[in-house]
């Protein structure tokens, strides 16, 4: 698999309480900016091929040149908001490959999980699979931190910071990924865009992911998956100061 890192995010949100870095990826986590975490975990995975980071080319280049990953890893200048970050890193990917996409902000990342949730994507082909974690999971590895949570029949979980995709299948919906990825930290507006009969079952407790990706392809045309993954590490990321706390608490 290639993979595309999302790393153009300004430090301006509440990283920036704690942190005087100029940007996201690079706000430092013992020693190290945290998309250097993040590049860690995805080199080290046996599943990954090549690597593009998004994000400032001025910021990142000396990062990546200093991993001394062989030619592996490209730098693309990001473009603006997200969507248009994950078109730039899907321009360099080949339409005939998977492309797993990861945020640059998920430091917690380990070469096992990505691995784990590229074995579970390929027993169970799909255009888009995204992974998800369930609470019990996060809570036991991370006591007391704090995420934003959906109640599916399945089971409570938090999107995760990983997913794989088709890239023809993401430029073909590009304005429906958009708006999703606007609302993500908002169920009922996310439920919004596949229906009323989708918010009334979440209402309800009754929305399983396979009422969620059958109204994908009823909707879209789109075979997507939710996976359901058991490692922890793919549904915490480092957005806030209590995460921060938490990750140099925990990374070393």
């Amino acid at each position: 698999m290639d993979v595309a890192i999302l790393a153009g995010a300004d430090n301006d949100g509440r990283l920036a309480e704690v942190s005087d870095a100029k940007y996201e990826a690079v706000v430092d986590i013992n020693g190290k900016p945290m998309v250097e975490w993040v590049l860690d975990g995805v080199l080290g995975a046996k599943s990954v091929d090549r690597v593009v980071v998004v994000g400032p080319s001025d910021a990142l280049q000396p990062i990546v040149d200093r991993k001394n990953a062989g030619g592996r890893v490209q730098v693309i200048e990001r473009r603006g908001n997200m969507i248009a970050n994950l078109m730039a890193g899907l321009d360099e990917i080949s339409d005939e490959k998977k492309a797993v996409v990861i945020a640059g902000d998920a430091a917690f990342i380990t070469s096992e999980s990505i691995d784990g949730f590229v074995e579970m994507c390929e027993r169970d082909p799909a255009e888009v699979h995204y992974a998800v974690v369930a609470r019990d999971v996060i809570e036991e590895k991370f006591p007391g931190v704090k995420r934003t949570y959906i109640k599916l029949a399945d089971a409570t979980v938090t999107g995760g910071n990983v997913f794989m995709v088709d890239a023809p299948v993401v430029r073909k919906n590009r304005g429906i990924i958009e708006k999703a990825l606007d609302m993500r930290k908002n169920p009922l507006a996310l439920g919004s865009l596949l229906g009323l009969p989708i918010i009334l079952k979440y209402l309800f407790g009754r929305l399983s992911i396979a009422d969620v990706e059958k109204r994908a392809w009823d909707k879209l045309a789109l075979v997507g998956r939710g996976v359901i993954v058991p490692y922890a590490e793919i549904g915490v990321d480092v957005d806030k100061p209590s995460d921060l706390e938490l990750a140099l608490q925990m990374l070393a």
